[in-house]
This record gives structure tokens, sequence and C-alpha cells, in this order.
């Protein structure tokens, strides 16, 4: 099994990209931003599933992703999506549940796993309020605080090479994938015609199909995935937008394919140190040596840029050497985000090529 895994920074010099909602007790209306304990310090953060949104809102706009349909359950508290993942590619990628009736449920374990976006400098040194007022109507004007901060998000994410385009028909939970033909009680017509409707759409488009598993031809795998990376380059989103425009495109990335789940550019190769964000070179040189077995290729794609830490630019020329001091010949590309994001695509589809 391969995983393509990633590492991206979002420079948030004026932002409030996700909100926890009104903090109770206080006098007046006060706008909190997510934050959560480590230690001693409040962290601000955005959920993984706002960057995951944000992540989806952008494969529709800018690559043309018909996105699964929302189908919301009357008188209760749900939604899911239609779980076709040979019709709507961010079932694939993005995973689902939905309960089908007839005891059925339908579960995809997303390919793509994220972290939330973390804030690498605690709140005490980064988070500000603004405190304003609302006067557009007659009498006393009322008086409303915004939390945002100042400060640089991580985060991290990896993708299953091979389960994307891969569809499991295991009759164990968790891993039914697709629509199980033969169903008991009202819904089982239903449910017969729709698994029908799929079937033939999965041949349509060229898969393979067996009792066991349905696989989408290379050639749309490789298209789903090169998509979801280059939507890096474009990711757009965040609440608070009207009043703390953020720009929330990466501006610092690591790129690497392992064979197997790791990440282990996740913790630490960034890091706060008396208020500034650093960069440990030899921290990322200590985790690709120990890694390096698992690393396939032998390849570490870095971007940054050139107007984000400058100092970093140093640095990153001799990771290379760092890396291979005692005979390790990995290659170390370091260049700009979006021909680093590029390249990674590339390294990706080949792996689809060669599969």
């Amino acid at each position: 099994m391969k995983f393509g895994v990633g590492m991206v920074l979002v420079d948030a010099p004026h932002s409030a990209l996700n909100m926890a909602g009104t903090e109770e007790g206080t006098e007046r209306n006060k706008v909190v931003v997510k934050k959560f304990r480590r230690g001693r310090y409040d962290y601000p953060y955005v959920s993984a599933q706002a960057w995951r949104y944000w992540w989806r809102s952008t494969l529709k706009e800018h690559f043309g992703w018909k996105l699964s349909e929302l189908i919301k359950i009357e008188g209760k508290n749900q939604v899911y999506t239609a779980a076709n993942p040979i019709k709507y590619p961010d079932d694939d990628i993005f995973g689902y549940m939905r309960a089908l009736g007839g005891g059925q449920t339908v579960t995809r374990i997303s390919p793509l796993k994220t972290t939330p976006l973390v804030s690498i400098l605690p709140a005490l040194s980064s988070v500000s309020s603004n405190t304003d007022s609302f006067s557009r109507h007659d009498g006393d004007p009322v008086l409303y605080e915004q939390q945002f901060y100042s400060t640089v998000l991580k985060g991290a994410f990896s993708f299953d090479l091979d389960s994307i385009g891969r569809f499991s028909l295991a009759d164990r939970a968790g891993y039914r994938n697709i629509i199980k033909p033969e169903t008991k009680g009202k819904k089982s017509r239903e449910l017969l015609d729709e698994y029908n409707k799929m079937l033939e759409s999965a041949k349509r488009a060229g898969a393979t199909t067996s009792e066991r598993e349905w696989v989408l031809p290379s050639d749309r795998r490789r298209e789903r995935i090169r998509d979801a990376i280059k939507a890096l380059k474009y990711i757009y989103g965040g609440a608070k937008q009207t009043l703390f425009l953020t720009d929330v495109t990466p501006k610092f990335v690591i790129f690497a394919i392992f064979e197997g789940g790791i990440n282990p550019f996740i913790s630490d190769i960034v890091r706060e140190d008396r208020g500034e964000v650093k960069l440990n070179v030899e921290t990322l040189t200590s985790r690709i040596k120990q890694y390096k077995e698992i690393l396939n290729p032998k390849k570490i794609i870095v971007g940054k840029d050139s107007g984000f830490f400058p100092a970093w630019n140093e640095e990153l020329k001799n990771l290379e050497e760092k890396i291979n001091e005692e005979g390790e010949e990995v290659k170390v590309v370091v260049g700009n985000v979006v021909n680093a994001i590029e390249s990674f695509a590339e390294e990706v589809e080949a792996y689809y090529e060669s599969s």
C-alpha cells in the first residue's frame, strides 16, 4: 500500500477562519475563534471538516467536479450523500456513510485523511479581539466583540493511493462501499434498482467488477487524485472573510510517497520558538533518514513562497546534502509552492501508470 502524504503551512496574518460561536457569560456579544488546550496554552485551529469543505468546494469550482447530492432524512437530524463513488468523485475521495434501510448500511472510509489546521503560535500571543458597534438603527449602538488571530496554521494529509477508485463489497461493518443487491423488506426493489444502475455505470466507465470489489480504470483513478492534489493551488474558503480576508492557499509544503500509512511530517518539523515560527531542518532530516526504507520513490518535494520566512531559503539549500551525508541517495526538490504541487501530482500519477 502506498500513501501520498504532505504537510502545509497557511499564513493567516489577520484571520478568523473558523468560529466557535458566541461566548457565554459576557455582557456584550463576543464571537470567539475555535481553540483547544495543549499543556498550559490554548491554540486556535480550523476544524478538519472546514478544511475538507474548502477542498471539496475548490474541486467543484476549479475542476468541474459534480459533487454528490445531499439527502436529508425527513423528521431526523441526518444528512447523507448519494454514496455513489462511481458517479461522484467526491464520494470516492472524501468517503461516506449511509443507512439504506432493510438493515443495510454502506460506508466508505475516506482515502483522504486530514488533520485540523492548527496554529503554531499559542492563543496568548496570536489571538486579539476587535470591539466594534452596530449603529445603523435608532437608539444606542449595539456593541460586539470579534476575536481574530495572526499566526501560521499547520495542516497535514494522507492519500491512500490504493483505495482511490477501488470499492469493496466485503460484507462486514465499515467495508461495504457498494449497495448489497440482495436485501429484505420494503426497500428491496428500490435498492436493487439503485445497485443495477451503479453497476451499469461502473461497466460503462470501464471498471473491473467482481463479487469482492469494483476498480475503476487507471486513467479515472489518476484523474481524480491529480485534481485533488492540484486543488491545493487554488483552495479557498473560511469564515469572516468579509472583514478578515485571508488567502488560505499554502505558503509552504512538503510532499512524499511512502509504502505505509505514516506521515512523518505531522509534528515538530515546524515549531514555535519564543514567539517566532521556526523550521526544524534537523528534525526533518532525521525523519527522512528514519523512514527512507519505505520512501518510494526516494524523493522529497518541498515548496515555499519566496516571501514567506525568507530566512528559511538558506536552510533549505543544504537539505539534500544533510539527508544524504551517510549515502542515503534521497533526492530533494525545492521550488515554489505551485511547482511543488504540480511535481507531487506527477509523482502520484506515475504510480497509477505503473500499477
